[in-house]
């Protein structure tokens, strides 16, 4: 690639490394079903009780005495589902109420190691290991209608891309549009514009994603590389263009870290579901009416976190969290699965939600209902997933 148009995309946020950038690529004829996937997921393990909490469970409030606080005082009731979402996220609530949001509060995987590598490896992966060489969706990428693609946007591959038949695009968005890691690439950039309003920009950008994940309290080794949460608007708009100019994505996924909310969780959690509710509503917005109704969005954690706040005024590692799908034609406005209540005799080692809805079985809904896949090519996907049928 020349090197000026390679400088170019790089400072609007869309080298794809190694690979084709999305936004050189040509709009594609338009596709007979152009449904599409996106899958955002949080590292570090979101606080879903937090969220969205079960008010009408009478001892929410016995063991969070500071952190459930402002929901039973504040929170925005879903429907009669006795939970209520956190003021920061009253789209959830807005959503619920028009159809467009479903919510499963005691999903997970089948990791109990309350380890954040573990659970993450066995999320990506979805096949109920903790190691393996493809990840659910570059399985998916396999099996939907040809010519359909995915993208990262991430720095690299992530592991649940990796295994595909073919490549997945990558596009390394950050906050400020720009995601450049130190080395070669950030040094060129930065020797290019110097003396240069745009490379004051760059250095500005920089500074402020390296800000951004200090106040959000980012454990880097939990987040394995991803960016805090708090410039996810300004990424959304992009992600909404990209994927309403090239109808061949299927599937895209995006990460964040700084969830790992062991004190201080109510300002920290507070800030991340303002920043994720705000980017929701700017992906919606730029994607627009006809794309959005096309469109399923789930979010997801490698884990939730203990029913008990701590001494500390945050939560510790758990098991059961929260999985949310949202879109113009989900089957929203209800609760997925099963909320057995905080009573110590159905909490996971009388500490955490159990796990009642497999990550496995709720992602294969999503795919079911988006692509119209045969149970067979969701258990290539998915292999050994329990089961359980879900509508979406």
């Amino acid at each position: 690639m020349e090197r000026r148009r390679f400088l170019q995309l790089a400072t609007t946020g869309c080298v794809a490394t190694g690979l084709m950038p999305i936004t050189a690529m040509s709009v594609e004829t338009r596709i007979v079903h152009p449904a599409r996937l996106i899958m955002i997921f949080l590292r570090g393990g979101l606080d879903g009780l937090f969220a969205i909490a079960p008010v009408a469970d009478p001892r929410l409030a016995e063991l969070r005495p500071t952190l459930a606080r402002t929901a039973l005082e504040k929170g925005m009731p879903l429907g009669n589902s006795g939970f209520a979402a956190h003021p920061a996220a009253t789209l959830f609530a807005d959503w619920y109420r028009e159809g467009q949001l479903a919510f499963a509060p005691c999903a997970g995987t089948t990791d109990r190691s309350r380890s954040h590598f573990q659970a993450q490896d066995l999320f990506e992966l979805g096949s109920g290991a903790i190691t393996g060489g493809s990840g659910f969706l570059g399985r998916a990428a396999g099996v939907i209608e040809p010519n359909r693609r995915s993208v990262a946007f991430t720095r690299e591959v992530p592991l649940c891309l990796r295994g595909g038949d073919s490549e997945p695009e990558v596009a390394p968005l950050s906050g400020s549009g720009l995601k450049i890691p130190e080395g070669n690439l950030r040094n060129a950039l930065l020797a290019a514009h110097r003396g240069q309003a745009s490379g004051r920009a760059l250095e500005q950008a920089i500074a402020t994603e390296e800000e951004i994940v200090a106040a959000m309290g980012m454990d880097a080794q939990a987040a394995r590389g991803a960016p805090g949460i708090a410039g996810f608007p300004r990424i959304a708009e992009t992600m909404g263009r990209m994927l309403r100019a090239n109808q061949r994505i299927a599937l895209s996924f995006v990460d964040f870290g700084g969830l790992d909310t062991h004190a201080g969780e109510d300002g920290v959690l507070t800030r991340v579901l303002l920043a994720l509710t705000s980017a929701l509503q700017a992906l919606r917005q730029t994607l627009g009416t006809e794309e959005w109704a096309r469109t399923r969005v789930v979010l997801m954690s490698e884990f939730g976190r203990t029913a008990r706040e701590n001494g500390t005024k945050g939560t510790d590692h758990g098991h059961g969290g929260l999985f949310l799908v949202a879109g113009g034609n989900v089957a929203g406005g209800r609760m997925l699965g099963d909320f057995p209540g905080l009573g110590d005799n159905v909490l996971h080692d009388r500490r955490d939600l159990p796990v009642l809805a497999d990550w496995r079985d709720l992602l294969a809904a999503c795919l079911r209902a988006s692509f119209d896949l045969s149970e067979p090519a969701l258990n290539r996907v998915f292999p050994g997933r329990p089961g359980r049928t879900y509508s979406v």
